[in-house]
């Protein structure tokens, strides 16, 4: 498929190198010559300097012939007129990203009319991943799968639990119907075998019936206390979605901004929280305002390295549960070590919202992990594919890979070995990262 993204940024190369990936071919658009240039340096694509919402440059032969046209540049408008350009000169799909509170709840309803196939907020998609953690009933990270039949939880091993600690997967007392299908170790992604020994520190991820998952989670954990305070640092776009939303749920929700303009559009947006125009990191202010007893503490500045120390700090002044926005993936590792309780990434939520768009309904949910080393895809087995009819230990699946989960018709199956995968079987996928396109060409997915 010949795909034209039109902005270079974080979420422009994001998108651009997991689509390379896949043996798309790329064409990037940027007014940067900078950007270009170092794209050119770092990948295979045709880079063209120009304005993504410019007819000019849109209808040239080579960008008229694309397949689909991703608009990813900091302007909503921009985006916005790329999309209605390219459905004029022929590109079959589009994509726009837009930001901004306005225009993105007026284009829920109009998007058709502007041409544009699919609209991507991550600053609100993030915001309603936040939410989503901070609701959970189980201080353990819980992602659905199957709808919602299979679940994908994490846990943080320590000395205390002797179930995981210092043990065999292969002498581990857990339900069958659970799989241990991945290990995280000081930053590094492990898929493991029967002997490998779990270590206090690991992050474990479990992958198993939603109802099983639950109740042995419950034993591993003690259930959390229902949220009913929360703390936002930052009152950009993130905070500003987050916010709305848990005011909507009767939370009690101060949101702390430095910058005066900024709060006073806060304060007239959101009546119903406390908005607070100083400075996140003043001890002072945080310990006046209560943090010992918030139940959610949300670091979502323009900053990584503010988000996770802040959150560090909030965590060590009492705060219950903190999640911070990090948008490198580089500082996976920090966050297990700081004792930061979740973190989310816009730019990988982003990906994945395009990715699925993309692979149309065979590949149903993908959840990219923070450090990019894996992810975890739930697929539609395509008729006639390498993968179907033949048994898990014959499968061909490369080695940094698990199923961890089948769904056929109403029966979710944990598998073994010798379990077949049939024709339009659903199938939970843990993978690392380079094997990913394989899984799914095995699957029948190809590249399209």
């Amino acid at each position: 498929m010949q795909i034209t993204i039109i902005g270079a940024g974080k979420v422009g190369k994001e998108i651009a190198t997991r689509l390379l990936q896949e043996g798309h071919d790329l064409i990037i658009i940027d007014k940067d010559e900078t950007r270009l240039q170092k794209i050119e340096e770092d990948y295979d694509c045709l880079c063209i300097r120009g304005s993504g919402s410019a007819a000019k440059t849109l209808s040239s032969k080579v960008i008229a012939s694309s397949d689909l046209l991703i608009a990813v540049t900091n302007s909503d408008e921009v985006n916005m007129i790329a999309c209605m350009t390219a459905k004029r000169i022929g590109i079959p799909r589009a994509i726009a990203r837009v930001r901004d509170p306005d225009y993105s709840k007026d284009l829920i309803i109009s998007k058709e009319d502007l041409g544009v196939d699919l609209i991507i907020n991550p600053d609100y998609s993030a915001a309603m991943e936040i939410n989503r953690l901070l609701t959970l009933a189980l201080p353990v990270n819980m992602e659905p799968f199957a709808q919602g039949r299979v679940q994908m939880v994490d846990i943080v091993v320590d000395e205390k639990m002797t179930i995981f600690s210092h043990q065999r997967l292969m002498d581990m007392d857990i339900p069958r119907s659970l799989l241990i299908v991945a290990i995280s170790r000081n930053g590094d992604m492990l898929i493991p075998g029967g002997s490998d020994v779990v270590l206090p520190g690991d992050i474990i991820y479990l992958l198993g019936h939603s109802d099983v998952v639950n109740k042995f989670c419950t034993k591993v954990k003690k259930n959390k206390q229902k949220v009913q305070s929360v703390m936002i640092l930052g009152g950009g776009r993130i905070g500003f979605y987050l916010a709305e939303k848990l005011c909507s749920k009767g939370m009690k929700v101060k949101v702390i901004e430095r910058d005066k303009k900024k709060s006073r559009e806060l304060a007239e947006e959101l009546p119903g929280a406390l908005i607070l125009c100083a400075d996140g990191s003043d001890m002072e202010l945080l310990k006046r305002e209560g943090i010992k007893d918030i139940d959610g503490f949300v670091t979502v500045t323009g900053l990584d390295e503010e988000n996770l120390l802040l959150g560090l700090l909030a965590k060590q002044m009492g705060a219950k549960r903190v999640i911070a926005k990090v948008s490198r993936p580089g500082y996976a590792p920090l966050v297990e070590q700081l004792g930061v309780d979740s973190a989310i990434s816009p730019r990988l939520i982003t990906a994945g919202e395009i990715l699925r768009f993309i692979k149309g309904g065979r590949l149903l949910s993908l959840y990219l992990l923070l450090n990019e080393k894996a992810e975890v895809m739930e697929l539609i087995v395509q008729p006639g594919s390498k993968l179907s009819g033949r048994p898990l230990h014959k499968s061909g699946l490369p080695s940094g890979t698990i199923i961890g989960a089948i769904m056929r018709k109403n029966k979710v199956i944990i598998p073994q070995g010798d379990d077949v995968i049939k024709d339009l079987d659903r199938i939970v996928v843990f993978a690392l990262g380079h094997n990913v396109h394989i899984v799914e060409s095995l699957c029948g997915l190809g590249g399209s």
